[in-house]
């Protein structure tokens, strides 16, 4: 079992901020990456109208080095914020993490 896990999220642009501010204050996380993406889907009913016309609906996705027994915290103090939208999260094991 890895020691560490990327923990993957794509977070709508409206709650960007609320997931960003609960990352900076949790103690086991030293950063993380937030990029830009575009979510393609057969389910795309959600989306307002520009989001149907272009077929995408613009999320962030967010990537954090975690220990993996820190897992299951991080899950709890993002849940008020990411389980009424539902938000799609998944765990990519680390087979080595280092500085050049």
């Amino acid at each position: 079992m890895p020691e560490q896990v990327i923990f993957t999220l794509n977070v709508p642009t409206d709650l960007k901020d609320d997931v960003v501010d609960k990352l900076i204050t949790f103690s086991s996380i030293t950063g993380f990456n937030l990029k830009t993406i575009s979510g393609y889907s057969k389910e795309h009913s959600q989306f307002d109208i520009a989001e149907q016309v272009e077929g995408y609906r613009a999320f962030y996705q967010i990537e954090v080095l975690i220990p993996l027994t820190d897992i299951k915290q991080l899950k709890a103090s993002l849940n008020p914020i990411c389980q009424p939208a539902k938000l799609k999260y998944w765990l990519t094991p680390v087979i080595e993490s280092a500085h050049f």
